[in-house]
């Protein structure tokens, strides 16, 4: 019995959930709207998965024909009879509808993404921490374009109208030199932006990369690329002094670069993206009616149309990561990184690897459906706009 809970974890993991909601569903309206959208995920998985494994099937060669294939550079002879009889011993030969279930399955009961034909071993053991990897880079890159979007754009957007000066007749003349000041640099700072989010729109990630590592190599600096300088990267965390800070130091050194390589055109989508929401939001009629009621300055802007913004933004966190993900690949070959990024260019691109590489898809696909989740659950709970739309009170 043990046995069989330890082969199905994730099966009774993800039943336990779907009952704890409908359970809670029972007395609260919001908790069956939760179970409604986590239904409506686990579909959306299932689909997923179907998209992803047929389109893996579509690539030419399979599995038997790459095993066969390997064993054939060792010197032996191989026949078509051989060709079938490793087709037949490892499914192949059966419809693409049953493997698919195969994959489902197993997939479902116990988080098994299948056998690696390129690496000789099971996907989640070729894995290992390199999805966490891409994981960190992608959020990191988009807490790093967050944090600079959101302000820059609110700023932007509260400068679109804005004149370079001060015109006000009720004002005295040292009110106007002051204010105009103010503007010119506040219009001066939204036209930086602008250009740099135009830059990051038109420049490709990969372009940003070599041009920073061409940089350190006409300064004549070792240039920061995969996560370790040569004399760190056989160094364990932990040496006889105690903990490696210099290694830590190191890291920190190299891991900057595809962060901000990856963050860049992130940054400058969220800057286009809270710049017209903020504006949209900004020319609507109850921001005039507060207005007219008296509300101005950072209490009109901050209390209507920043804060009614940021829910589509808050939303769009899943799509986002998907975005940054699928610009990691390429710029993971160019800086020279071993993570899940790289490794789905190296499945694609070079061994033909369809299940590796259905994995880390299906993978990207859990993340940004999960996140998607998360924030309509959260979004539900604490905007009263959303409350009354799909809750009805």
């Amino acid at each position: 019995m043990a046995n069989f809970f330890s082969n199905t974890w994730l099966l009774w993991l993800l039943v336990a959930i779907a009952a704890m909601f409908y359970w809670r569903g029972l007395t609260s309206q919001y908790f069956s709207y939760v179970l409604h959208r986590y239904l409506l995920a686990l579909g959306t998985l299932l689909v997923v998965s179907a998209i992803v494994f047929s389109l893996m099937e579509v690539l030419p060669g399979d599995c038997a024909e790459k095993y066969i294939a390997y064993k054939s550079t060792q010197g032996e002879t191989i026949t078509q009879a051989d060709i079938d009889a490793e087709r037949a011993r490892m499914g192949l030969d059966k419809p693409l509808v049953i493997r698919w279930a195969k994959w489902v399955s197993n997939l479902a009961l116990r988080g098994d993404l299948g056998f690696s034909c390129a690496k000789r071993q099971s996907v989640n053991l070729a894995l290992g921490d390199r999805f966490w990897m891409s994981f960190w880079f992608c959020m990191a890159a988009l807490f790093f374009s967050y944090l600079i979007a959101v302000p820059f754009g609110i700023l932007s957007a509260f400068s679109i109208n804005k004149s370079w000066l001060d015109k006000n007749p009720l004002n005295s003349k040292r009110e106007k030199i002051i204010n105009s000041i103010g503007l010119s640099f506040n219009k001066f700072l939204d036209l930086q932006l602008r250009l740099i989010s135009y830059l990051g729109l038109a420049l490709p990630n990969f372009l940003l990369a070599l041009f920073i590592i061409l940089l350190y190599v006409f300064a004549g600096e070792p240039a920061p690329t995969g996560l370790f300088s040569d004399e760190w990267r056989n160094v364990p965390w932990f040496g006889n002094s105690g903990f490696e800070f210099d290694k830590l130091w190191d890291f920190f050194g190299h891991i900057w670069l595809p962060i901000f390589v990856i963050g860049w055109s992130a940054t400058a989508l969220q800057l286009q993206t809270v710049r017209a929401l903020v504006v949209d939001e900004s020319n609507k009629l109850y921001v005039d009616a507060a207005r007219a009621r008296g509300v101005t300055g950072m209490a009109l802007w901050g209390g209507y149309p920043v804060r009614h913004s940021i829910s589509p933004l808050f939303n769009s966190v899943g799509f986002d990561f998907q975005r940054v993900f699928n610009d990691l690949p390429i710029v993971a070959v160019v800086i020279g990184l071993t993570d899940s990024a790289a490794l789905l260019i190296e499945a694609l691109a070079q061994t033909n690897d369809q299940e590796l590489a259905a994995g880390i898809l299906f993978l990207v696909a859990l993340v940004v459906i999960t996140m998607n989740f998360i924030t309509d659950a959260v979004l539900a709970a604490v905007d009263p706009r959303v409350r009354i739309s799909v809750l009805g009170s």
